[in-house]
């Protein structure tokens, strides 16, 4: 099912009619998209599946750019494409190539999906807890090739999943790379755990210390470090993005880095969705802004940063620049340490979603519950509670540094309107004297 049948030396050629200024950049992206759905219990139609396939071709000069996208992958929708984007296209000394992208396969296995409900449910039976429960799984995959006049990287292909589990109290969502027996039990936990928080008492507003499990903590770090350090979103403030390089943005200690080609092998990527190379790309270095998150145009409109972050929603938008694989380096803390530093504060366990308003660095970040802490221990629930700072003193606030690394889905990303999955690896983490909103 991939795209290697392209005849992407022809498709070069042909983009190479455009790019006629130095400075030009221009493309050819090829996508494949795959979603199979387990739908929730009771309906109808038990296995849904949709396929789609397209190109684009954008055409960036200066400040300005063009995009022009198909439903279909053809020697004719590439040759519309292209007088789209480039006006008027000369006459070609080239033939357009004829596209093959290759039958969609039929053989991929469903038994993740089939096994993961009953497997959810018996793992809620065995903690002794009964509510009602309806759950859906899919499987996304994705294929995409980029060509450009010059360079022609292979393609590239993510696999994943998404569940979602809707209760009385609410709805919970999480992304995994594997439908495993640890899959299995991190949502069981984590419905036992909001069903058991349900009733808990509303928590006053004040300020406290807060303790982030592992998974919180990559939520955290991707609304706080990640979309904070978006060039396109640092551009937002009015100033340039490379004048963000050198600031102190957290605690000395603080370590964060985006690399794509480190995330889990189903989803990891050797280069961006436009073809440029991705590198480990220090976001953070001892809590000092390093390297900005930038894509192809960013990168040409400020030298001082390294494209390698450009990613697509959908061939119908034009990429920009994005996280994919967030990285914290772990400390030398236990988790028992973490706590007893917290006496009086919260343990968040999970985080339902967060919020960065670009104008002004407000954060916040909702969680559905959380978890008292006396005497270095972690006790009683309370109910939902939202987390509201700066970003800045919110990542002057970490104290502590967990030591055992979790890697999970960190879940959608939402920014702009435009839906990706992102995903990191995390220790917990112990802010000092954050407020809190009951």
């Amino acid at each position: 099912m991939s795209l290697s049948g392209l005849n992407t030396a022809a498709i070069a050629r042909a983009l190479a009619q455009m790019g006629d200024r130095p400075d030009d950049h221009v493309e050819a992206f090829f996508e494949r998209r795959e979603r199979l759905e387990l739908a929730p219990e009771g309906e109808a139609c038990g296995m849904r599946l949709r396929r789609e396939e397209g190109l684009a071709v954008r055409l960036v000069r200066e400040r300005r750019t063009w995009l022009a996208s198909r439903d279909e992958i053809s020697a004719n929708s590439l040759a519309d494409a292209l007088r789209q984007t480039a006006r008027v296209l000369p006459v070609a000394p080239y033939p357009l190539p004829k596209l093959t992208a290759g039958s969609w396969s039929t053989s991929e296995p469903v038994a993740p999906l089939l096994d993961f409900t009953p497997a959810l449910h018996r793992a809620v039976r065995r903690r002794h807890v009964a509510f009602p429960l309806l759950i859906s799984v899919r499987q996304h995959q994705r294929w995409v090739q980029v060509v450009g006049p010059r360079l022609v990287p292979e393609a590239e292909h993510e696999s994943f999943y998404s569940i979602v589990a809707t209760m009385p109290s609410g709805r919970y969502g999480a992304l995994f790379t594997q439908l495993d027996a640890a899959a299995v039990e991190t949502v069981a936990g984590c419905l036992v755990s909001r069903f058991q928080a349900r009733q808990a008492a509303q928590i006053s507003t004040g300020r406290r210390p807060v303790v982030l499990a592992a998974a919180a903590a990559a939520v955290f770090l991707h609304e706080a470090v990640a979309h904070a350090l978006e060039a396109d979103v640092l551009a937002q403030g009015g100033g340039r993005p490379e004048s963000a390089v050198g600031l102190r943005l957290g605690s000395p200690g603080l370590h964060v880095l985006d690399d794509p080609g480190a995330a889990p092998p189903h989803v990891a990527r050797r280069t961006d969705d436009e073809g440029n190379q991705v590198c480990r790309r220090w976001l953070l270095r001892d809590g000092v802004v390093e390297q900005p998150l930038a894509d192809a145009r960013w990168a040409n409109l400020c030298p001082a940063l390294v494209p390698g972050a450009g990613r697509r929603g959908s061939r119908h938008e034009p990429p920009g620049p994005r996280s994919s694989y967030l990285e914290l380096l772990p400390g030398e803390l236990t988790l028992d340490e973490l706590l007893s530093k917290a006496e009086n504060g919260l343990f968040i366990e999970e985080v339902s979603r967060g919020h960065l308003d670009p104008l002004d660095g407000t954060f916040v970040l909702d969680a559905p519950y959380a978890r008292r802490i006396r005497s270095g221990a972690i006790a009683e629930a309370v109910g939902r509670l939202r987390l509201r700072g700066t970003v800045a003193g919110l990542l002057a606030s970490v104290r502590g540094i967990g030591r055992e690394v979790e890697v999970a889905g960190a879940g959608w990303c939402a920014k702009g309107g435009t839906m990706l999955p992102v995903w990191a690896s995390a220790p917990a983490l112990r802010l000092a004297e954050v407020e809190v909103r009951g």
